[in-house]
């Protein structure tokens, strides 16, 4: 699977790139160098995190496969919504201890179950770096009572105020709960595709984003339909590295490389460089107020008063 994963450029006022457009080749690459060369600006890291051990995975381990989470198992409903068990918190804080070396991420996405919220918070809590919540992330979907979430109010009544006691913000609204139940589930599980399309949904998501280190607190089989959409064709070694299922609150991290220009909902004003997104998320780093557009502002506040 060869999906192209795009992005814009870093500094647009500066760079002869400013303008890239979707069909605009941005990187270089002859099959037989063996290498793709990039502008840096053009990459980012992503550090992906699976959950750590919760509920559903004890009772599964102990049982030998998923009887216990299968919805038609008497007493699965016990699994909905999963949270970590006294050995996944454990995990969490070993990670937090020891495995963070060179993660430093500017933003943390994080999957709308409690699980995820759970894992990211004891992980990379208190390091005043803002915290999402992202639905396209969200565990593959169907058939398992662990896969399927609370309300949004019965999460966000949970976990806001765990982030809120170490000072920490977190967007529950933006992008993380479509709706307030979660209608996504069904009593089948989702298909592949399905599952890997919003995978690759969710890379070209990060593509847009201002940020150039992530991090993404995630599911196993979310995470193995993405990762398993690529790397067909690298070295056996790397490939089996990639494709393997990712252990409870493991740390994967990858190097996203954007072949093209792609820009996140918004607008350019008028013949400028300036391009102003639509969320308010978005306006920082290579997107952020120009100094004009600050000045601008206050002078509206003056304005007002006259």
């Amino acid at each position: 699977h060869n999906a192209t994963i795009a992005m814009s450029d870093d500094n647009r006022e500066e760079s002869p790139f400013a303008n890239i457009g979707k069909d605009d080749s941005a990187f270089s690459h002859v099959p037989e160098h063996g290498f793709s060369l990039f502008l840096a600006n053009r990459s980012k890291t992503i550090h992906f995190v699976r959950h750590a051990e919760g509920t559903h995975n004890e009772a599964n381990t102990a049982y030998g496969d998923d009887t216990p989470c299968t919805f038609s198992t008497p007493g699965s409903w016990r699994y909905m919504d999963a949270r970590l068990t006294d050995k996944g918190i454990d995990q969490c804080v070993q990670v937090r201890r020891s495995q963070l070396k060179g993660v430093k991420p500017e933003l943390i996405i994080v999957s709308p179950f409690t699980r995820t919220l759970q894992t990211a918070h004891i992980i990379f809590g208190g390091s005043h770096v803002p915290f999402m919540v992202h639905h396209l992330c969200q565990e593959r979907y169907g058939l398992f009572t662990c896969d399927k979430k609370r309300t949004k109010t019965e999460i966000v009544a949970d976990m806001a105020p765990v982030y809120a006691a170490t000072g920490d913000t977190i967007n529950f609204d933006s992008f993380g709960y479509p709706t307030e139940d979660d209608q996504m589930w069904k009593e089948t599980r989702e298909p592949d595709d399905d599952c890997t399309g919003r995978g690759i949904a969710m890379m070209q998501w990060l593509a847009t984003r201002p940020e150039n280190e992530i991090a993404v607190v995630t599911h196993s089989s979310w995470l193995k339909h993405l990762f398993r959409a690529f790397g067909e064709t690298i070295h056996q070694k790397d490939k089996a590295t990639l494709h393997k299922l990712a252990a409870n609150a493991e740390v994967r991290s990858i190097t996203l490389a954007c072949h093209k220009g792609f820009y996140p909902p918004g607008e350019w004003v008028g013949d400028t460089d300036v391009f102003i997104p639509e969320h308010v998320s978005f306006r920082k780093g290579k997107w952020a107020c120009t100094d004009d557009q600050i000045a601008e502002k206050h002078k509206l506040v003056r304005k007002g008063n006259e």
